[in-house]
């Protein structure tokens, strides 16, 4: 809807004609034609009147050398074309060649290109394949430059190396053919430990097959191919948990599981695979000990080279010492005096047979054995308690009327106030 500032009256002047008419709109059309080509032949008509025509007669000098200079101009134009006919003949072919010769070019860039390529990459590969025993690692990360015809070739030199026991190529563009090749060589090989494929272009099918030759494989201890252009999948991922169960010699594996099913069973498997190598070394440890033992006990002790001239040791066997003599060897002579032997330790209590049979009697015996001990064993606490004991209540009512309450424990025998107790 328009608003009302931005709306226009009507300025057609034509008034409706109502319903269509298709035979009035052709002649309406007709009329307009023939009116348009009317005022066309008149404008041509005017133009034809105003022309004046020259009287046929002699050229004057000026009209005769346009006319020449007309025909040498006609000539050289022919001859122009003539000549640029060739011309652009030779430029189509130029295009054509430079055209085919561009990719020519670029070949030629490219197999450049892998000549350095491959110069570069020789020296390791030669070293590789003659089993160099400073070559343990080798390291093709985030290399450009590099193919996967060059990384076939490692893997093949890798194959029956002896040395090599690290062997990354992240980053490097390997696809399913580098994968199989790899698998290939983990049957033979038997001194890798660790293979980095990170971000790569391997897919599922080239992992699996890497995962079923660690069955014949027992010293690859690391892998990781994470963060390949190609998802693995739910199927790849359960089957990788099912293939590492039969392999007890991989620890470690660089790969984040979508699944929480498989996830969980690697890492079970993973910790059961280092449990059983933890038990391997101690009991590798264990045999060592064993072993050195077994020598100690073994060896004898070698007399030591007598010099030239010196007596030899008699025949006769040395005198038996005697039987009070000490196991220990004596001391030199002017060397320290030995430590003397440690005091033996302090003799226990001996125990008393009536103390125990105190302890252990009842108390109403006890009381009795107190009564038959003499006066002198007891001390002032016993002959106090024993006071307090043998009061009743009938002595209290015996005591002379109105005592106070606190002159009650004068009374009573074995107090304070007892004249017993009285200095």
């Amino acid at each position: 809807i328009i608003p009302v500032g931005l709306r226009q009256r009507n300025q057609t002047d034509k008034h409706s004609t109502g319903l269509y008419n298709r035979e009035a709109m052709l002649n309406y059309c007709e009329k307009e034609t023939k009116k348009l080509i009317q005022r066309e032949l008149s404008v041509d008509v005017k133009l034809e009147s105003k022309c004046i025509e020259k009287p046929k007669g002699e050229k004057t000098p000026k009209d005769k050398d346009k006319t020449i200079d007309k025909k040498l101009i006609g000539k050289d134009r022919k001859e122009e074309e003539k000549s640029a006919a060739p011309k652009k003949e030779l430029g189509k072919d130029r295009k054509e060649e430079e055209k085919s010769a561009a990719p020519k070019k670029e070949l030629g860039k490219d197999r450049k290109e892998e000549e350095k390529t491959s110069s570069i990459f020789d020296e390791p590969l030669e070293r590789v394949k003659n089993n160099d025993p400073e070559m343990t690692e080798v390291n093709v990360n985030n290399s450009d430059c590099i193919t996967g015809e060059i990384l076939v070739r490692f893997t093949e030199a890798l194959e029956f190396n002896t040395m090599v026991k690290v062997f990354s190529l992240a980053n490097t563009r390997a696809d399913d053919h580098v994968a199989f090749a790899i698998a290939i060589m983990l049957k033979s090989n038997k001194t890798l430990t660790s293979i980095n494929l990170d971000s790569n272009h391997i897919t599922g099918k080239g992992i699996l097959a890497i995962f079923r030759a660690l069955l014949q494989n027992n010293t690859l201890t690391e892998l990781r191919f994470h963060n390949q252009r190609h998802i693995c999948g739910g199927k790849t991922e359960m089957e990788i948990a099912k293939l590492l169960k039969e392999n007890t010699t991989l620890l470690k594996l660089g790969y984040h599981f979508e699944l929480a099913g498989p996830r969980m069973t690697v890492t079970n498997l993973l910790s059961r695979n280092m449990d059983k190598q933890r038990q391997k070394r101690l009991q590798e440890q264990k045999q060592v000990q064993e072993r050195s033992e077994k020598k100690d006990l073994l060896e004898v002790p070698k007399a030591g080279g007598l010099l030239k001239g010196s007596p030899k040791p008699s025949p006769q066997s040395s005198p038996k010492s005697s039987p009070w003599s000490s196991p220990k060897s004596s001391p030199k002579k002017g060397g320290p005096p030995a430590a003397p032997p440690p005091p033996p330790p302090p003799l226990a209590p001996p125990l008393i047979n009536e103390n125990i049979r105190n302890s252990l009697s009842p108390a109403t015996q006890r009381k009795m054995v107190e009564k038959a001990l003499p006066a002198q064993e007891k001390n002032s606490r016993d002959q106090l308690l024993a006071a307090i004991r043998s009061s009743n209540v009938k002595q209290l009512k015996k005591a002379s009327e109105g005592p106070r309450s606190w002159d009650l424990h004068r009374t009573l025998p074995g107090s304070l106030g007892d004249p017993r107790f009285q200095v």
